[in-house]
């Protein structure tokens, strides 16, 4: 079984193992180029940095940046898809699955032996990507721009051990759909439906509730208000950065002297911008210090950054539990002999 398995999956195993191989050599051979550039940087910056510096050294590369981190992403519908859809579906398309249980395999060590030896060639194809692309990657995310980090959305996904979680879950997923419907092009269409619908849902919906969030007041300053939050004539609130390095932010808002969200500001909080010019620091100066008086505070809801682990222990337990429920149902779907 074990034999037959390896020739069935041998050529999409190679073409994927192959793209990951590929990838791998080519940021193998730029990653000197990148580490010595960032070397260069912290040393420029051992007294004094500012932001333009590291936007400086971000920016130039952040399209690579991206397409390796949406590689990592992908990398669990492609194993749901192409590989754990197929590996039932086509059996029972072509009929191919009768001349196997004739033999002295049963039914049950048919699929074990598939789902166990696929599976864990899936788990291995997105452990490969997110090692060498967090590797890659390590200097372009310390110099990230602001609000792109480990916690947040857009990069917990590609980062940490819960990639095998979502290789998993999608491998799974795809292998009890494909037995279930025993066609393999609308079952392919189900998984991909199904992965995409639980990656919105876990960060929206379910990721924000692991921990309860942290809450800051902080109090507008001219070095950390960016701007007037204002539609037309309306002022709805300030921009203030959180200064939380790391941290997911999930909510940053000012509030009034009662804690509650402020919905309209006065006019005169329009003073409160920053200057486009230095003689306009002296009534951005007095504004803010009028803000404060009328008992305004920026409130930042936010998870630390120190909750990335453990963040991502939980949603790897959850999407492991699925799993195992996933092919539970195989099992269960699948009469023995």
């Amino acid at each position: 079984m074990i034999w037959l398995t390896w020739r069935q999956f041998r050529l999409s195993a190679m073409a994927v193992f192959g793209v990951l191989g590929a990838v791998t050599v080519a940021l193998a051979l730029a990653a000197p180029g990148l580490n010595r550039d960032y070397a260069d940087l912290l040393d420029r910056c051992k007294y004094r940095c500012i932001g333009d510096v590291y936007d400086h050294f971000f920016f130039p590369r952040a399209g690579v940046y991206f397409l390796l981190n949406l590689l990592v992403v992908i990398v669990p519908v492609v194993v749901g898809v192409f590989w754990g859809v197929p590996l039932i579906s086509r059996e029972f398309e072509t009929g191919t699955q009768d001349l196997v249980w004739q033999q002295s395999v049963s039914r049950r060590r048919w699929l074990a032996v598939k789902v166990g030896l696929v599976g864990m060639a899936a788990i291995a194809a997105a452990g490969l990507a997110v090692l060498v692309v967090s590797w890659w990657s390590r200097p372009l995310d310390a110099t990230a721009i602001t609000g792109l980090n480990r916690l947040s959305p857009g990069l917990f996904d590609a980062r940490g051990f819960v990639v095998l979680g979502h290789a998993a879950f999608a491998f799974t997923l795809g292998v009890a759909a494909g037995l279930l419907i025993r066609r393999t092009v609308p079952a392919m269409a189900v998984t991909l439906a199904i992965f995409v619908a639980a990656q919105v849902v876990m960060p929206t919906m379910v990721r924000p509730h692991f921990a309860t969030p942290a809450r800051l007041e902080i109090v507008m300053t001219a070095n950390n208000v960016t701007g007037v939050d204002a539609s037309g004539s309306n002022i709805r609130g300030l921009i203030v950065e959180s200064g939380l390095p790391g941290a997911w932010v999930l909510a940053n808002e000012t509030v009034d002297s009662t804690g509650q969200k402020v919905v309209t500001m006065p006019a005169w909080v329009a003073d409160c911008a920053t200057p486009e010019e230095p003689a306009g620091e002296i009534i951005q100066r007095q504004c803010l210090e009028r803000v404060t008086a009328a008992g305004y505070r920026q409130a930042v809801t936010y998870h630390p950054a120190n909750r990335f682990w453990q963040f991502q222990a939980y949603e790897t337990g959850i999407f492991a539990m699925f799993s195992m429920l996933l092919v539970a149902l195989c099992f269960l779907r699948i009469r023995p002999s």
